[in-house]
């Protein structure tokens, strides 16, 4: 049996185990899935913002204009960006340029050094911001793709595109859309590699910005947003490995129960039969005599079996009234409850056992504290825990004979404590030692015979009349079990 427990308890832990991993698998692709999605959210809203700002930087950096002459070191490129714009309305788009005297110079040709700033030429008709936006992004993408070896700063009416700027206005766009911290960004030439930040920075997709400029938004220190997000999942999943746990650990001990309760109920049948079975065997070997062997004829003799039988025969009453005695305490079945002295009853149940007491050479003492020890109550219940409790304690003491029954008068209730110095109770059994056919395994006391009823009788009693038993015991040391009624 114990082999299969082991075999049981190995399954509940693998299973509780592969649960665990199955859900950290789950939680770390929820947190993947936040993560990714964050990732997707923000870039494209730090892509808005780039864009809208280099549109809005644009825009301010051009100013249409109707001129007669072009000047001689413009560069004219017209072609397929005046259909973006409906109606024709532009009529050419002007890019002067450092240096150059002559308007022959190619686009391919143009270093982006030599631009110095971009004018659109109007046929004198206004212009639709957004449809200027469509415009001149393509011919910026255009010039972005002139190669070019040496560094250069794109300029629209000579203002820089400012970082700082940028950070700022993504802050707030960020703020705006509820995300509670900041980002930062950096920026790099086209041909040039960001440096590395480490696995616990966030980094966006990076924006182009022409001519030659690329910029990137990545975030530190965002790991408490996540987890936050995480907390209803983690609890999710804290709360189901819980249960299911909860639910394994309480059907194996509800396992181990029913097994103890399968050893004690064959512990119990085999003590009740041998218990049975001697007294029915004394009482037919007397009548035997009695009947066949002429004990019948002599006067002693035949008074002797029969007082012999009569014993017998009273052990197999008081063994079959346990029994039933048990099963009418367990059930709701109401008393008569009258006002008694608990310090008479306790006397008289004293006086029963002090020849038995006397006999054994136990040191006996009894200690009342108070005047008032009326309770209401059921006499013979009462008698019955007093007696029991006695009992247990002349039986299982060993070595050290020694008794204290002390009742105090409380407040608002009766304490009885009765004390012993024997074999003890270990703390394994004391939790359940008031069950029905619980006893404690004593493999030095062999003489001691029961059934496991009388502590479970006591419990009984003691709930019906509303109070409460507590048990104090160390193995080896002694027991005290505490009574508490309430006062009348």
């Amino acid at each position: 049996m114990q082999n299969k427990n082991g075999l049981y308890l190995a399954l509940m832990a693998t299973s509780i185990m592969v649960l665990l991993v199955l859900q950290l698998f789950w939680l770390r692709s929820v947190y993947r899935d936040y993560r990714t999605n964050f990732r997707q959210e923000t870039s494209l809203l730090f892509k808005n913002t780039v864009t809208g700002m280099l549109d809005s930087m644009m825009v301010k950096g051009l100013s249409p204009a109707i001129i007669q002459n072009f000047p001689s070191d413009s560069l004219f490129w017209q072609g397929q960006m005046e259909s973006n714009i409906p109606g024709d309305s532009v009529k050419a788009i002007q890019i002067e340029v450092h240096g150059i005297r002559q308007n022959s110079i190619k686009m391919e040709s143009l270093h982006p050094d030599s631009i110095q700033q971009i004018r659109v030429i109007t046929r004198g008709k206004p212009i639709d911001i957004d449809s200027l936006k469509k415009t001149l992004r393509p011919m910026m993408q255009k010039i972005d793709t002139i190669p070019a070896t040496n560094r250069f700063i794109f300029r629209i009416n000579e203002e820089t595109i400012d970082i700082e700027t940028i950070n700022h206005k993504f802050n707030q766009i960020l703020e705006e859309n509820g995300y509670p911290f900041n980002s930062k960004i950096r920026k790099a030439l086209r041909f040039d590699d960001f440096d590395s930040l480490g696995n616990h920075v966030l980094i966006l997709d990076e924006i182009p910005i022409p001519p030659g400029l690329r910029v990137q938004a990545y975030f530190e220190g965002i790991e408490g947003y996540f987890l936050k997000k995480m907390l209803p999942p983690i609890l999710f999943a804290v709360t189901v490995l819980a249960f299911i746990s909860f639910s394994l650990i309480m059907m194996f001990r509800n396992m181990l129960k029913q097994q103890q309760l399968n050893l004690i109920k064959n512990d119990i049948i085999s003590n009740i039969t041998h218990e049975l079975k001697t007294p029915i065997s004394t009482v037919s070997v007397v009548l035997e005599s009695l009947q066949n062997f002429g004990a019948n004829e002599n006067p002693a003799t035949k008074e002797e079996y029969i007082q012999i039988a009569k014993n017998e025969l009273k052990r197999l009453t008081s063994l079959t009234d346990n029994i039933l005695k048990s099963s009418v305490l367990g059930s709701n079945q109401s008393e008569a409850l009258t006002k008694l002295d608990l310090s008479n009853l306790l006397v008289e149940n004293l006086n029963t056992l002090k020849p038995i007491l006397d006999s054994k050479g136990f040191e006996f003492s009894l200690v009342e504290k108070g005047t008032n020890f009326n309770v209401q109550g059921n006499a013979e219940q009462l008698s019955l825990v007093i007696f029991n409790l006695l009992d247990n304690a002349i039986k299982y003491s060993k070595d050290r004979l020694f008794i204290k029954v002390t009742l105090v008068e409380d407040v608002k209730f009766l304490l009885l404590k009765i004390e012993d110095k024997g074999i003890g109770i270990p703390e394994s059994y004391q939790k359940d030692i008031f069950e029905k056919f619980i006893r404690v395994p004593q493999q030095d006391i062999h003489d001691v015979k029961g059934y496991g009823l009388g502590l479970a009788q006591v419990a009984e009693i003691i709930k019906f009349h509303k109070g409460k038993i507590l048990l104090e015991s160390q193995p080896g040391k002694g027991s005290v079990f505490i009574v508490q009624l309430p006062k009348v």
